[in-house]
């Protein structure tokens, strides 16, 4: 299947994820697959190739300094691409919205306007990249159809390069939700994947046993619901990440064992959780409105993470609209 694709959607929706799945799913081997990682300071250089000095000798002996073109992972994918046409090859690049992507892709922009044929439209001539490919004839090079981009953006990146309309269109999107993973092959939430079982405290300082599932689901219907915030500020079921030994240990009958296990969650959540809630939807401000997420005697970072998991750091606000649903059965059992 011809794929230039965009996974777009809040941090921890699992876009990269879909990529290795889809991957593993059609087989494709490693040697088919180019990846990089966008970044503010990645540039054209990086991205398609750069002439870098070599020392070489001469026939009579003597060393010189001869300029080399050293590929690119876009170079690199193109190469492998031509010297199979009958095999699909994929490049992946992460982060695009990290990165100006006008900047990086550059004349390569041509390129990704694609026929019915799905391949590029209409050429542009780069000699340093033609020569890498034996089988072209002359400098002009193009996107064969067996050449696929996938790539991901995460919506809520702070610092990121704006995209013009030009380079979107010429990308499908896809968008990645929030809701949770479905069982492969069934419409039903699997309540097995990544999901510990989590302790709340409320305003009556009760401990509430919930899980993953159902707390990172209501933070999400919060924080647009109530709070008023854009939906990028939400966050996935794969924002923080639990091993399985953690998971089961979590539902364990054994009391020491499930304490232990519930102590290392919480540093999960404080080390990472936390900070993300403070910082990128609570905005630090604490106010007297009806729209804090965090109880309104916490006036610092630094006295939210020293107090959760020992005392109420949630708003009143929040346990009122803590539903009881698919994701917050109390006696629901790791199977």
């Amino acid at each position: 299947m011809y794929e230039q694709k965009i996974y777009f959607g809040a941090p921890g929706t699992g876009k990269s994820y879909l990529i290795d799945k889809k991957l593993t799913d059609e087989c494709i081997s490693k040697d088919k697959i180019f990846r990089v990682v966008i970044h503010p300071e990645y540039t054209y250089s990086d991205f398609i190739g750069q002439l870098l000095p070599e020392n070489i000798k001469t026939d009579a002996g003597e060393e010189k300094v001869n300029f080399v073109f050293k590929e690119g992972p876009f170079t690199r994918a193109l190469m492998e691409a031509y010297n199979d046409l009958s095999q699909d090859v994929y490049l992946i690049i992460e982060e695009l919205s990290r990165g100006n992507t006008a900047g990086i892709f550059g004349d390569i922009f041509q390129l990704l306007d694609r026929d019915k044929h799905f391949e590029s439209r209409y050429p542009i001539n780069n000699k340093n990249i033609a020569d890498k490919i034996p089988t072209l004839v002359g400098d002009d090079i193009k996107l064969p159809s067996n050449f696929n981009i996938l790539c991901t953006v995460n919506t809520n990146d702070q610092n990121v390069f704006p995209m013009d309309t030009a380079f979107k269109r010429r990308f499908e999107w896809e968008y990645v939700p929030t809701t949770p993973v479905k069982r492969e092959g069934s419409e039903q939430i699997d309540l097995n994947m990544n999901n510990p079982k989590i302790i709340l405290i409320n305003k009556s300082q009760n401990e509430i046993e919930t899980n993953w599932l159902s707390f990172y689901t209501q933070l999400n219907d919060f924080i647009v619901k109530k709070m008023g915030k854009n939906e990028d500020r939400q966050l996935g079921q794969f924002f923080l990440e639990f091993n399985e030994a953690l998971i089961k240990k979590s539902y364990s009958e054994e009391q020491t064992e499930k304490l232990t296990a519930q102590n290392e969650i919480n540093k999960i959540i404080k080390n990472k959780l936390l900070l993300y809630l403070w910082q990128d939807v609570q905005n630090c401000s604490i106010s007297n409105t009806d729209k804090n997420l965090f109880d309104r005697k916490i006036n610092s970072f630094e006295e939210l993470y020293e107090i959760y998991g020992t005392e109420k750091v949630f708003s009143d606000e929040f346990f009122a609209e803590y539903k009881n649903n698919l994701y917050n059965n109390a006696d629901f059992e790791q199977e």
